[in-house]
């Protein structure tokens, strides 16, 4: 893939190529707009399964500091292998010239989970012989099964306060939240917030949710998305279990009057 940005400077000439970049995108006011935003993916970029072949769907993702916008989808062959696979976008090359700077990049599936820099991560997965992909998910804890399964749960989401889960994953708790019956209105306003949002998550907003949830301060050091997703995966169990809807009511009973005779 290759991006096109072109210097607006006097005297250079607006050649067709340059004309057909500025009409596909809106720089400038993007990358003010996540200026503050560290690198990862914005928005979109949702992985599906289309027989034996990975298919990326347009989105944005901040890379190297740029703002990269996905207008068209990409797909990538996959295999079985007994390793995670990281599917990747990789920044390839800065190449700065007079009239434009030119940008290539690439999806790619890597053997290394590690990020290097220049690279975000989209999804990973650990496939066994003769089986198919899916992200089907038959309930929340199931994005982060070990196989056949697109795990979204180590995705390098962008947030302004930092890396954060993915708008998938949080949307998917909030819609198991809403359908339980013993969520409390705390986290059923928590789930509305999610879904109403048109981003990821802000990082410090679901760090502060899972933190009270938790019942402890909040963490000095920074919490990685897998052990997050982990956290609301628990969170999601003592709902369904009826904690919260106990915690209101042993607080109702608090307030009451006890009398001796």
């Amino acid at each position: 893939m290759e991006h096109i940005y072109p210097a607006f400077e006097q005297g250079r000439i607006m050649k067709r190529e340059l004309l057909l970049a500025l009409r596909d995108y809106s720089y400038e006011a993007l990358q003010l707009q996540y200026g503050g935003f560290p690198d990862g993916i914005i928005s979109g970029c949702r992985v599906r399964i289309d027989g034996k072949r990975l298919r990326i769907l347009p989105g944005m993702i901040k890379c190297g500091g740029f703002l990269f916008l996905i207008i068209e989808e990409n797909d990538i062959e996959y295999a079985p292998s007994d390793r995670y696979a990281s599917l990747k976008f990789r920044l390839l090359r800065t190449e700065r010239l007079a009239d434009y700077t030119k940008y290539q990049s690439e999806f790619v599936l890597d053997s290394h989970l590690e990020r290097k820099q220049g690279e975000i991560e989209v999804c990973r997965f650990k496939l066994k012989e003769g089986a198919l992909l899916r992200t089907d998910y038959k309930d929340f804890y199931d994005i982060q099964t070990e196989y056949d399964t697109v795990n979204l749960a180590d995705a390098t989401w962008s947030s302004s306060g930092g890396n954060t889960l993915s708008k998938e994953v949080t949307d998917l708790f909030a819609q198991k939240v809403l359908e339980c019956g013993h969520a409390g209105k705390d986290d059923v306003q928590f789930a509305y917030f999610l879904l109403q949002s048109k981003e990821a998550v802000n990082y410090d907003i679901l760090m502060d949710y899972i933190c009270r949830r938790a019942g402890t301060r909040r963490l000095e050091e920074i919490m990685g998305t897998a052990e997050a997703f982990g956290k609301l995966a628990d969170i999601l169990d003592v709902i369904r279990q009826g904690g919260e809807l106990r915690k209101e009511k042993d607080a109702r009973r608090g307030d009451g009057m006890i009398v001796w005779e």
